[in-house]
């Protein structure tokens, strides 16, 4: 396992999520979420076939009814998973490219530090530390164009060879 890695990085301890930051960002999301769906008129949730539910095309809150304590528990689970998928696709990423391409030197003490924060369970420190690693990487990228997007280190090469193999 990785230094990176966030499944090494858990710990016992409570829950110390950012609500209010957890929910900004949220409510930043799922209007985009309604756009893309939007463009697919006919087809079920975000591009699977099937009808969109009625309940569905008006808005996620009419899913089901209110609850402040669920969507609570709901929005911290999602985000952890975000964090938790971003933090193996950093990680990855950077012990396959980290020792070749100097550029990316940057990223590696955010994305230590956001593991470290994902483990204390600050959700919104580690979401915007791992944000601040792909800003870092974008910007080696830019410099380096040779360096391959961090998607790549989860799908693995894209070579002929690979396809063929």
């Amino acid at each position: 396992m990785s230094a990176y890695n966030p499944e090494t990085a858990r710990t016992a301890q409570p829950p110390a999520p950012d609500t209010q930051t957890i929910i900004g960002l949220l409510d930043g999301l799922m209007p985009l979420l309604l756009q893309l769906q939007s463009q697919y008129p006919g087809q079920g949730y975000f591009g699977q076939p099937g009808p969109v539910p009625s309940d569905f095309s008006i808005g996620f809150g009419n899913l089901a009814p209110p609850n402040p304590m669920l969507d609570h528990q709901a929005a911290s689970e999602m985000i952890e998973d975000i964090n938790a998928g971003a933090l193996r696709t950093l990680s990855a990423y950077l012990e396959n490219y980290a020792n070749q391409h100097a550029g990316l030197a940057n990223a590696v003490p955010l994305v230590t530090q956001a593991a470290r924060c994902f483990a204390m369970r600050d959700q919104a420190q580690a979401f915007g530390l791992i944000w601040q690693a792909y800003r870092a990487i974008t910007i080696a990228r830019a410099v380096d164009p040779q360096l391959p997007p961090p998607r790549v280190a989860v799908s693995g090469p894209t070579s002929s060879a690979s396809v063929l193999h």
